[in-house]
């Protein structure tokens, strides 16, 4: 008999800690809405674990603390756990980005509510019926990077810029949803898939940005108790700004958006089917991928750029970057990629913001009707770009201490999920 259970904790720091995301550091001053971990527990024939967090993202150390912390606490086998960010650009000071901005401390004490959201979540497992359905939003994601007229590609080049040509991909409209009842047809909760960057917010406030605004909405309309997971799809390249028009900039912009995403996921959960019969297989693999490292004139452009006043920001901060991954030495990198088998639906999670081509690759290849593909997902290794954008260049195959996988990165992994999917 299938049982389910899901949890939510609350996670938001206090003031003043920095909230990384952005090439400055940003000190908190208030709360638009709380931050969240949250659980869902699923047992039939075997057990998994869904653990997802309103932050920036997660490294691989703190992803096995939380799985230690659950196994001991339910001897659920850590192989079948699976922790994945939101990837909030508005959340906790989670990680060293370009400002530094982790807290060690809070670090210590959101392992342990992670941790303990499945511990709840496990803890409230009852019978339950799961279905499965898809959805389509084309209006609030959008391609980032664009063709220009002069043939460069360009990510973000403006709202109404008369230089741009067209965008350089496409987007992936799929919302792909969960839908978790009890035996008595009461709603549990609903996971939903989507891909674009959680960036809507911006400014010093601590937000959940548009999933917060999906998970109240689906509150209001299937109850209070129930908990909404968001898991994040192939964003690397995809955001909310329309470059026709400034609809992005209104004030908010993310509230609209998590409305939108909402009735599409609600949508797509009433025409799914539930079943108490379901099918539990859990795969994994570690992957052995090189590191890049930047030329010895990268280096020391990126020295005298770190003595020039005239330097802004942002290239002040890639300098420093730079010479930090030469100081590293670090030549690979062991990437996780999980595949967990629901029946005639999979849930693949990906270490990193993977680019909306390889999220539409997997779903096309895939042996599955519905397939959620979860990025920022058992730890963090900044973008992984299609080997096209890497011949374009632009913002995203910049390298960095975070991003800096091999060129065939997205390729051996979604190869590996594949093969997985496939029982091979």
């Amino acid at each position: 008999m299938l049982k389910c259970g899901m949890s939510e904790v609350t996670i938001t720091p206090p003031l003043g800690n920095s909230i990384p995301g952005y090439f400055e550091d940003r000190k908190s001053s208030g709360v638009k809405d709380d931050l969240f971990a949250k659980a869902l527990v699923i047992e039939s024939n075997d057990i998994v674990v869904f653990i997802v967090i309103d932050c920036l993202g997660l490294a691989n150390s703190e992803v096995v603390k939380i799985r230690e912390r659950v196994h001991a606490f339910t001897g659920i086998p850590q192989t079948s756990i699976m922790v994945s960010a939101t990837h909030t650009h508005t959340g906790p000071p989670v990680r060293p980005g370009f400002n530094s901005s982790i807290n060690q401390e809070y670090m210590s004490s959101l392992v342990e509510k992670a941790a303990d959201a499945a511990v709840l979540a496990y803890k409230n497992r009852k019978k339950a019926r799961i279905g499965f359905g898809t959805g389509t939003e084309e209006g609030i994601s959008f391609n980032r990077r664009f063709f220009m007229k002069d043939g460069s590609v360009k990510t973000n080049p403006g709202t109404g810029n008369p230089a741009i040509e067209k965008p350089a991909g496409p987007i992936d409209p799929e919302v792909s949803v969960m839908r978790i009842d009890g035996l008595d047809g009461e709603p549990i909760g609903i996971v939903t898939n989507f891909a674009c960057h959680t960036d809507c917010v911006s400014g010093t406030e601590y937000s959940a940005d548009y999933p917060g605004e999906l998970s109240k909405t689906v509150k209001k309309v299937l109850g209070s108790h129930v908990i909404s997971l968001f898991m994040l799809g192939a964003c690397g390249n995809i955001n909310h700004i329309d470059v026709r028009d400034r609809t992005h900039e209104e004030s908010g912009h993310y509230k609209r958006m998590g409305r939108i995403l909402a009735f599409e996921a609600l949508r797509a959960r009433e025409k799914a089917v539930p079943s108490d019969d379901l099918a539990i297989e859990v795969d994994s693999a570690l992957l052995r991928i090189e590191c890049r490292k930047p030329a010895e004139k990268q280096v020391e452009k990126a020295q005298k750029d770190l003595l020039d006043e005239s330097i802004g920001v942002m290239e002040k901060a890639f300098a420093k970057q730079l010479i930090k991954i030469q100081e590293s030495g670090e030549t690979h990198r062991e990437v996780e990629v999980q595949a967990i088998k629901l029946g005639n639906a999979a849930v693949v999670g990906f270490p990193a913001e993977m680019f909306v081509g390889f999220g539409l690759e997997l779903k096309a290849k895939a042996p599955y009707r519905t397939v959620f593909f979860n990025s920022l997902c058992n730890g963090g290794n900044g973008y992984v770009c299609t080997r096209e954008a890497f011949v374009q260049g632009g913002y995203e195959p910049t390298i960095t201490n975070n991003s800096k996988l091999a060129e065939d990165a997205g390729e051996l992994m979604v190869r590996q999920a594949l093969q997985m999917l496939n029982g091979r």
